[in-house]
This record gives C-alpha cells, sequence and structure tokens, in this order.
C-alpha cells in the first residue's frame, strides 16, 4: 500500500482505501498513560481545496472499535477517495459529550496538513 499519513499530510492515491487507525491517551503527572474514554465522542474529518471551499470529503465517526480504551479508526473508503488529483487540506477533530472539541490533526498547532490524491494507473474497470 502506498497510501500514507505523516505527521503534516495524507497522500494517497485516487480510489483508495485508507484506515487511520487512532488512540486517545492523555498523560498523568506520574508518566502513566491513561486512555480517554470516546463514548458518546465524535471524530469528524474533512478535506476541501481551501478553507472557505465545499468539502470534498466529509467524514464523521460515532462508533469507535474500543471507546473504553480510546481506540477508534478514521477509514476513508474508496468512494470517498475518488476525487479528482491534486493538493487538498485537511484537518480532524474531535467533540466530547461535554461539547469540547478539539483539534488533534495535523499534530503541531497552527499548521495547516496537506491531503494529496496522486493518480491511479490500475482501473476496477
Amino acid at each position: 500500500m502506498s497510501s500514507k499519513m505523516t505527521a503534516t499530510g495524507i497522500v494517497i492515491t485516487q480510489g483508495d482505501t485508507l484506515n487511520i487507525p487512532l488512540k486517545f491517551a492523555y498523560n498523568r503527572t506520574d508518566g502513566v498513560k491513561v486512555p480517554i474514554n470516546l463514548e458518546h465522542s465524535v471524530l469528524r474529518m474533512q478535506v476541501r481545496a481551501s478553507a472557505d471551499a465545499q468539502p470534498v470529503i466529509k467524514k464523521e465517526v460515532h462508533t469507535h472499535v474500543d471507546a473504553a480504551n480510546g481506540r477508534t479508526v478514521m477509514q476513508l473508503t474508496a468512494e470517498d477517495t475518488n476525487i479528482p488529483v491534486g493538493d487538498y487540506y485537511t484537518d480532524m477533530e474531535i467533540q466530547f459529550i461535554d461539547g469540547q472539541k478539539f483539534t488533534f490533526y495535523p499534530v503541531k498547532t497552527g499548521c495547516q496538513a496537506y491531503f494529496r490524491v496522486v493518480e491511479q494507473f490500475t482501473k476496477g474497470d
């Protein structure tokens, strides 16, 4: 698989599937990582050509792989990524049941994450 996610962006072949496993935890003062319970939380991702453009990909995850242990997956399907080849922008956020929202991707605050769709050559027809 040539699709990949880094701290600053995602590169995916047009029409490919990409599963992004995520684990949410925080460090206690003693350094122990404690999972964040994701029950009733919503994970969101959007991909846009610019900040003002309509999303070309819009995903929400309401059901998590292991909510009690902070584990979930953002899945991009072949239908999601069958968009024109090019460079886009993306981010991901999580909203908890109490209404708090946190943008967690891109990893560095103040940066924009790119979403690059590259041309596919093997067609399924």
